[in-house]
């Protein structure tokens, strides 16, 4: 589950090297200082040491995930060679070429930072936020219905779901919706992750990924439509398949995901007819290079392999960062890290180069789901920021709460635009303040609101 940096630790791109030939005889240990975009087999690959061993010699009880700034020992190796550069989220990304033809990027949007005015919501339009509360959580749900939203998003590992194949539980799940749907509240399951029987043999189990065969989530898909039919109204298949450890460390592939995506979307058709299938959102970046794709240009890649006959609507996450969310491309203030300038720092910028792709393949009469966007604020919050999240400083409270309140405001006029799903409401009581989930957070770790609760259920919906 994201956030805007998961520093996953993955092994499948030390495959090729694990297969080689190891150092005949031990050395000494040296240490390695982890490198925002850095994984285990990468570190692994770099000073010629299985990652297992680093794992070991490290104690790390989740090999998923390091994070920027963490010391490792290194056994049996003297040193370690550079780090290739990587793709973090957190650091800015510059805009790479478009290959050749790739789907050009949205122009530049006009500089503005002025309030974005309140607009008659068109059809469809809705008001969501993610949260945690997979197994039900009735002040969850009561917060949700206190600031006047209806809709929730929860993200459902499906590994979590059905340990073995054919035999899928819901679990807690029930819960969760039906106390939802008590308060008159939507709810929108995002699902990823495939259980490690449904990957290929060859895959890394180091980290969550996609199944080898289509069929078998789409099978997953369509039990679980059958069994909340009528009751969740949404599904988003997958999440950030666009980056490298969101997508198994397997090559990237908008061909592939958007055959994963057209199986699980018959499936769900079959089970509940009405429900809404939303395209897994992408992971803004301008970057290319394996382990990531710049999303503009991989949208367009999945409209090309047949996105438009398989989605209900198109799943984004528009990034703020640092920067209002009514913020043109090339908006930079005192004291605001600039990054690259690049479209994909910028909320706007993001859903209006989605918006020019989706109109380009002729499908401009799909509404865009922003199925997460939030801005981080460390303000009052106890905890600096959290590695590769310093902007999270540059942001007040404040700020956090007008940015998240023009956003809705900008976007419900523009009329393309369906639900959107704030980035979050509770990780900071699930996963504490100096989490870096909390600093996006509306409220604190003791579930005190935050200005931006206060000023969301104060905004005209």
């Amino acid at each position: 589950m994201r956030r805007h940096l998961v520093l996953a630790v993955t092994a499948a791109a030390g495959m090729m090297w694990l297969g080689g030939t190891a150092h005949a005889a031990p050395l000494a240990n040296t240490t390695y200082t982890v490198k925002a975009g850095d994984t285990l087999s990468g570190i692994g690959g770099r000073c010629g040491v299985d990652w297992k061993k680093i794992q070991t010699a490290n104690r790390l009880a989740n090999p998923n995930r390091i994070s920027p700034g963490t010391t490792l020992t290194i056994p049996g190796a003297s040193s370690c060679a550079a780090a290739k550069p990587a793709a973090p989220r957190q650091a800015p990304a510059e805009a790479a070429a478009p290959a050749d033809g790739a789907v050009p990027q949205a122009d530049t949007a006009p500089v503005a930072v002025a309030a974005a005015p309140v607009a008659a919501a068109p059809a469809g339009f809705g008001y969501g936020i993610q949260v945690h509360a997979p197994d039900g959580d009735q002040r969850a749900i009561d917060a949700v219905g206190d600031i006047g939203f209806n809709w929730v998003k929860q993200q459902i590992e499906w590994f979590r779901y059905e340990g073995s194949q054919g035999d899928a539980s819901f679990g807690g799940l029930d819960n969760l919706v039906n106390q939802a749907n008590a308060k008159g509240i939507n709810v929108m399951f995002s699902v990823a992750k495939a259980p490690d029987w449904a990957r290929a043999g060859n895959s890394d189990r180091g980290v969550a990924g996609p199944p080898a065969d289509p069929g078998t989530m789409a099978s997953f898909m369509g039990r679980m439509a059958e069994h909340f039919r009528g009751r969740v109204k949404a599904y988003e298949i997958w999440n950030e398949q666009n980056l490298h450890y969101e997508w198994g460390n397997e090559p990237l592939s908008a061909g592939r995901y958007v055959q994963l995506l057209c199986a699980s979307y018959r499936s769900i058709k079959a089970a509940d007819p009405g429900a809404v299938v939303v395209s897994g959102a992408l992971t803004p970046t301008g970057v290319n290079n394996g382990q990531a794709m710049d999303d503009v240009n991989y949208l367009g890649q999945m409209y090309a392999a047949g996105l438009r006959g398989c989605a209900n609507a198109v799943g984004a996450h528009p990034s703020g960062y640092n920067k209002p969310a009514t913020a043109g491309v090339g908006w930079s203030a005192p004291g605001k890290t600039d990054f690259s300038g690049h479209r994909s720092f910028y909320f706007q910028g993001t859903m209006l180069a989605y918006r020019n792709v989706m109109a380009r393949y002729g499908d401009g009469g799909k509404k865009i789901w922003a199925t997460e966007f939030g801005w981080a604020s460390v303000e009052n919050m106890g905890a600096g920021p959290a590695p590769g999240y310093g902007y999270a400083a540059q942001n007040s409270e404040g700020e956090q709460a007008q940015y998240l309140v023009d956003a809705f405001n900008m976007a419900r006029s523009w009329g393309f635009v369906g639900p959107m799903f704030v980035w979050n409401l509770n990780f900071a009581p699930v996963a504490g303040n100096a989490d870096e989930k909390a600093a996006f957070s509306i409220v604190r770790n003791d579930w005190a609101p935050r200005p931006a609760y206060e000023r969301l259920k104060a905004m005209p919906k």
